[in-house]
């Protein structure tokens, strides 16, 4: 018989907050995700959400990493307002979450180096990689994958999917096919600029010729070409940010921290195109 009962480790305000979780989250699962500490790499348009989404469910242990302020531009699907315009964006979305639950701990860091990578990951269940930045997307895969962390991936593209990098699939590198093995960290902190650039050209390609994407970009006829050729920034509209983040919470929580859903390993994607209301399957080559 179900027993509506909180558990001793947890206070009064955290049942409170939690109370309608259970049912589709046991008591047990419950304490797992409230234990669990996550680490959310990048707080822009998917981060920031997914932050949001693993508090609201009760996560109390965050690890949150960015380098970047908020400006203009990111009013139209991340976590900020007009007062946050130049606030460095951990620090605003960390203000944010202790307003949802003042119980939380977030740890904080604006770099993530050779130096401090270790404090990063430690204790780090599951690592979301949510980042604008290849160069240090590439030294992360690696330094999770000697680990053994999981890390999951997605992109607000109109096409719902999320990709695990563990040692049983692909690495980070290889799914893309990107020709950077040769580059140590130094060499891809040196270089960041040049790799970043070479990197975003061979990423784009793959990730926004994605089968069913593409029309959707050029809905304004040549908005695609342009953004494929680098003249205007990648396109981001709020909704499919945002149920990205979402689709991506679900697979934190139930792939990640409970692992009561299979993991879908790169480079195979399986998702889900909302718009035309096909389920995509298919492999990046």
């Amino acid at each position: 018989m179900f027993t509506n009962q909180k558990l001793e480790s947890w206070s009064k305000p955290y049942w409170e907050h939690v109370i309608r979780n259970i049912g589709p989250i046991t008591f047990e699962e419950q304490e797992t995700i409230r234990t669990s500490r996550v680490a959310v790499l990048g707080v822009g348009g998917l981060g920031g959400p997914l932050a949001e989404n693993l508090v609201r469910a009760g996560c109390q242990n965050l690890v949150i990493c960015d380098f970047d302020v908020f400006d203009e531009s990111n009013l139209n699907r991340q976590i900020c307002t007009i007062d946050d315009i130049g606030k460095p964006k951990i620090d605003v979305v960390e203000a944010f979450l202790q307003k949802i639950d003042p119980e939380v701990s977030v740890r904080k860091f604006f770099k993530i180096t050779q130096q401090n990578i270790d404090a990063i990951v430690e204790g780090v269940k599951v690592i979301a990689l949510t980042l604008d930045d290849p160069a240090t997307s590439i030294f992360i895969a690696r330094e999770d994958r000697k680990r053994g962390i999981p890390m999951i991936e997605s992109w607000a593209v109109p096409f719902l999917f999320t990709w695990w990098f563990t040692p049983d699939s692909v690495d980070y590198e290889e799914c893309y096919g990107l020709e950077t093995r040769k580059f140590n960290y130094f060499e891809l902190s040196n270089l960041k600029k040049e790799i970043n650039l070479a990197t975003y050209q061979a990423l784009l390609p793959k990730v926004f010729t994605m089968p069913g994407v593409r029309e959707k970009y050029d809905r304004e006829p040549g908005a695609f070409e342009e953004m494929m050729a680098g003249n205007i920034g990648a396109r981001s509209f709020a909704p499919f940010v945002r149920i990205t983040a979402d689709f991506l919470s679900v697979d934190v929580i139930f792939s990640g921290i409970l692992d009561v859903k299979p993991k879908n390993l790169a480079p195979n994607l399986k998702g889900f195109d909302y718009i035309n209301m096909e389920v995509r399957e298919s492999k990046l080559e």
